[in-house]
């Protein structure tokens, strides 16, 4: 009996097996962890699956296929999980070097705005990033260019009839460092902006228009 319990004894404080034993608890906590994170991304992304099909058959309504900008999947850009990113690419958005819209641009934007500003109570936040050539290498970017260019549609959007409010809006400058690919380093479709949509049970407000 004295053996038996000896030999008890020095099992119970074998540090292998606590080693082991910690080891399979931190693994069973990890994969808890991740599989925690994995549901409440996937369960964002339901939530607001009705809210983001609806914008995005209203822009299909209000933009003609030619000039509609492109939806973007969040994943390819690492945004917030369940947002939707618009790139306005498919045509000239801007005068050369400037932040000044071509016509068609600035019809464009304002039929998108109208649009942001009846489904704001479906997102929480507008962000506008502004881009330009891609920067050459060894050049600076034109980091001034790209955020007035943000600002200059983050403006249009506040100053129509049927406005958004400037709470809900933020702008950002990407300078030529987001090229489109495919696309030759002189494309004025390069020269853009591109807006992501935040969703959030914490939205703007809807108008009327």
């Amino acid at each position: 009996m004295r053996g038996l319990s000896s030999e008890t004894q020095q099992d119970s404080l074998n540090p292998y097996i606590a080693l082991a034993d910690t080891t399979l608890n931190l693994v069973l906590v990890l994969v808890l962890f991740i599989a925690t994170v994995l549901l409440a991304i996937q369960l964002r992304e339901n939530t607001y699956k009705d809210a983001r099909e609806a914008f995005r058959e209203a822009v299909e309504r209000a933009i003609a296929p030619g000039e509609r900008p492109r939806l973007i999947p969040y994943k390819i850009k690492n945004d917030p999980p369940g947002s939707q990113r618009w790139s306005f690419s498919q045509f000239t958005l801007f005068e050369a070097g400037s932040a000044r819209f071509t016509p068609k641009g600035k019809l464009v934007l304002e039929r998108f705005s109208s649009v942001l500003a009846r489904y704001g109570n479906t997102y929480r936040r507008v962000r506008i990033e502004g881009h330009t050539l891609p920067t050459p290498a060894g050049g600076k970017d034109n980091w001034a260019l790209a955020t007035d260019r943000a600002a200059a549609a983050a403006n249009l959007f506040t100053s129509q009839s049927c406005a958004l409010s400037p709470y809900n809006l933020a702008t950002a400058g990407r300078g030529g460092q987001d090229p489109i690919p495919g696309l030759s380093a002189t494309d004025r479709r390069h020269e853009r902006i591109e807006i992501v949509l935040e969703y959030s049970a914490q939205s703007a407000q809807a108008q009327s228009c």
